[in-house]
């Protein structure tokens, strides 16, 4: 029996999270010229972190696709194949003396995509996520309130403004083609790279 699409896209995001983790500090560590140490501390941190934040961005996706169904019911009138015949399907005059087949067929709704691209991108994509990013990591590190909220003023803007660089195109690809119950596992791949920015401004903090 196969484990729940959420367990499945919390483990596979979780597992895409800790290779981008590794891959920043190696990163910080080639760019600043000093021999590589492991975090340990960071690496449980921001582990810890994806365990509380996957879960909740998981039915944030949810949500959206509930409020903006990404494919809308339609009738369409097409020309009726031959297996249609067959089939002892219902067809009608037209008035052109042609006959037709009316059905009700799904389409991609591309105004709601729209719609869920810019919702996410102004509140669960970038501000509920950035808000959650910096205060865990603030509690983490065992940071006061006020060391929170000075994290928060000094650094919440141009992290949101550095993910709108990437977010809203991943969004509007992950909203159009990729099932819900994917869209985490889509994303945390598209998200290698902003992991790794993640990691190191939360090693840049804790210092």
């Amino acid at each position: 029996m196969p484990p729940p699409p959420m367990l499945s896209a919390c483990v596979l995001s979780l597992t895409i999270g800790c290779a981008s983790n590794v891959a920043a500090q190696r990163l910080k560590a080639y760019m600043e010229d000093v021999p590589f140490v492991f975090d340990y501390t960071l690496f449980y941190q921001l582990t810890a972190m994806g365990l509380i934040t996957t879960p909740i961005n998981y039915y944030w996706q949810k949500w959206l696709e509930y409020m903006f169904p990404g494919e809308k019911l339609v009738k369409r009138r097409r020309t009726p194949s031959s297996d249609d015949v067959e089939k002892g399907a219902f067809m009608r005059d037209d008035g052109e003396d042609k006959r037709a087949i009316d059905e009700e067929v799904y389409v991609r709704s591309w105004g709601n995509v729209v719609k869920k691209t810019i919702a996410d991108s102004m509140t669960g994509g970038a501000l509920l996520n950035t808000t959650m990013f910096l205060v865990l990591l603030g509690l983490m590190q065992g940071k006061t309130a006020a060391q929170i909220g000075k994290d928060i003023r000094e650094e919440e803007l141009t992290i949101i403004w550095n993910s709108y660089k990437i977010w809203p195109l991943a969004n509007m690809v992950s909203f159009a083609y990729v099932p819900v119950e994917r869209r985490i596992v889509f994303l945390s791949f598209f998200g290698l790279l902003w992991s790794i920015y993640m990691t190191l401004v939360a090693s840049r903090l804790s210092a």
